[in-house]
């Protein structure tokens, strides 16, 4: 895996590609009815874990949200 390289970023202008914002607690994954074979971006804090699915990420590339009373953004 490749290091996350700061200098690639682009970090002003125009976004290419619309933030996804994650509102709310999410639901449980057995209620998401989501398709088996999808695959998901887990991540975790304090314990909290979210997932995010992977085809949404292609397009959207960034999600924010808050997970354990914090913020944070994840890119794919």
């Amino acid at each position: 895996m490749a290091e996350f390289d700061a200098d690639r970023a682009i970090l002003k202008g125009v976004y290419q590609f619309k933030r996804f914002n994650v509102n709310g607690d999410g639901i449980a994954l057995r209620h998401a009815g989501i398709d088996p074979q999808d695959e998901l971006i887990v991540f975790e804090r304090a314990g909290e874990r979210r997932g995010l699915l992977k085809k949404r990420m292609i397009y959207h590339h960034v999600a924010q949200g808050e997970l354990a009373g914090e913020p944070y953004l994840v890119s794919f």
